[in-house]
């Protein structure tokens, strides 16, 4: 591979939260695995091309890491050199079409080689924050898979969806700007209210996670197709109403799904804050990690158009019921839930597009047909709660089901009201 000589380069300073260990520094890179059918060598082409193409429009997603800081080239020294530092044609047994979802996440996540790392594992590494790998099959002719990854320090789901539409669908190449808007972060606990911005920074959110780090089971990665039918049978419902929530949309109905299933406590939904605020110049332009959360409980989740009605009220979000609780304290008992979707998106605010490359004849489910939707389960108490949305990002109402027979008198937790997920058969307990 050629290598790069030194030119000119730009330092962005990130926000503090990026960059925080409790924050975005220590996440993976954010990643999606594409099956298609068709030519890997004619794709792998047509992506360097249009690799050179974003990086020139957006030299800050070709930068590195250096002492929490974001340093990049500039765009005239873009170079289809320095693509190939980020642009790969490999082979790897374990991605391939029939592999488990649990398999998959684990041979492509934790390998440096195939997707962008931690911050931490980035900057000592030196490597760069966007990656993107051409997987060739093993059998000549097969399925390929294209690989593309993104740090989480340096980008959240808009950006990411944002570049990988231009990369391998026919969104036109536009550029970002990567300059932190220092009022974004100075302004931080407006976004979701002094009491929520508290507790999401204190004790109450610490104790929640730790607990279940320390005391829960071990988490477990299982996904699931959506199933459309059922989401339009609930946004059909919500319009039925009549009242001033009587749109839904499909996110609001997996979320109040998701969490009725988790029966969480607090479940933390994570809101994109570009175009949110009249009084703050963000927009879907600026590059960054401009997201929040928006804490929900029960009588807020129950119903899709709870979700709504929270959305709807604007800044600050949070939760609207009437029959809304206080957070849980330090001592309090707190089930979390966690629940983000990026993929399904208005057009113009990232949202996924089709494959338009060529060498793609086709883009192909996995056989493993669950795998449009991630989900990290913890058993017997649901301390923590994950979902990660793709193509029609909807949760099938039917997934989780009472658990009957003869296992009854079997449950590890001795709880009654036990449910099993009918597809990856994991447990949720109540607290």
């Amino acid at each position: 591979m050629a290598s790069v000589s030194p030119s000119p380069g730009v330092t962005l300073e990130l926000h503090k939260r990026e960059t925080a260990g409790s924050g975005y520094w220590g996440h993976p890179g954010i990643c999606t695995v594409t099956f298609c059918e068709g030519d890997p060598n004619a794709a792998h082409a047509a992506l360097r091309d249009r690799m050179l193409a974003v990086l020139t429009a957006n030299p800050w997603a070709a930068g590195k890491l250096e002492r929490k800081r974001l340093v990049h080239p500039i765009a005239a020294s873009m170079t289809l050199a320095l693509v190939d530092e980020v642009l790969f044609l490999r082979k790897c047994a374990a991605v391939h079409r029939g592999a488990p979802y649990p398999q998959l996440v684990k041979a492509v996540a934790t390998n440096p080689a195939l997707a962008v790392q931690s911050g931490d594992a980035t900057q000592k590494t030196r490597a760069r924050v966007i990656k993107c790998v051409v997987v060739e099959p093993e059998v000549e002719g097969g399925e390929f898979a294209i690989i593309f990854s993104l740090s989480h320090v340096t980008a959240d789901g808009h950006d990411y969806y944002t570049l990988f539409n231009q990369l391998v669908g026919a969104a036109p190449v536009t550029a970002s700007n990567p300059v932190r808007v220092a009022e974004y972060e100075a302004r931080e606990p407006e976004w979701t209210g002094q009491k929520d911005f508290a507790w999401l920074s204190g004790g109450g959110l610490i104790k929640g996670m730790l607990g279940g780090l320390c005391c829960g089971p071990k988490a477990q990665w299982c996904a699931f197709m959506v199933d459309d039918e059922k989401v339009a049978a609930q946004k059909k419902a919500a319009a039925a109403t009549g009242n001033a929530a009587s749109f839904v949309s499909t996110n609001d109905v997996i979320t109040s799904h998701f969490c009725r299933v988790a029966r969480a406590r607090v479940c933390m939904m994570v809101i994109n804050m570009r175009n949110k605020v009249p009084s703050l110049a963000l927009t879907n332009a600026n590059a960054g990690c401009y997201e929040m959360c928006l804490l929900l409980d029960e009588p807020n989740y129950d119903a899709p158009a709870g979700v709504r009605r929270c959305l709807s009220a604007g800044v600050p979000f949070t939760r609207q019921t009437e029959a809304t609780r206080p957070l849980p304290g330090v001592c309090g008992s707190c089930p979390m839930a966690f629940i983000t979707s990026w993929a399904k998106l208005p057009s113009g605010s990232g949202g996924v597009a089709p494959i338009d490359l060529p060498g793609v004849a086709r883009q192909v489910t996995p056989r493993d047909r669950r795998l449009h939707c991630s989900l990290v389960l913890r058993s017997c108490g649901v301390t923590r709660v994950s979902v990660r949305g793709a193509q029609n990002s909807s949760l099938s109402p039917q997934h989780c089901e009472p658990l009957t027979g003869p296992d009854k008198t079997s449950r590890p937790c001795g709880r009654a009201n036990r449910r099993r997920c009918s597809i990856c058969r994991a447990w949720t307990c109540p607290t």
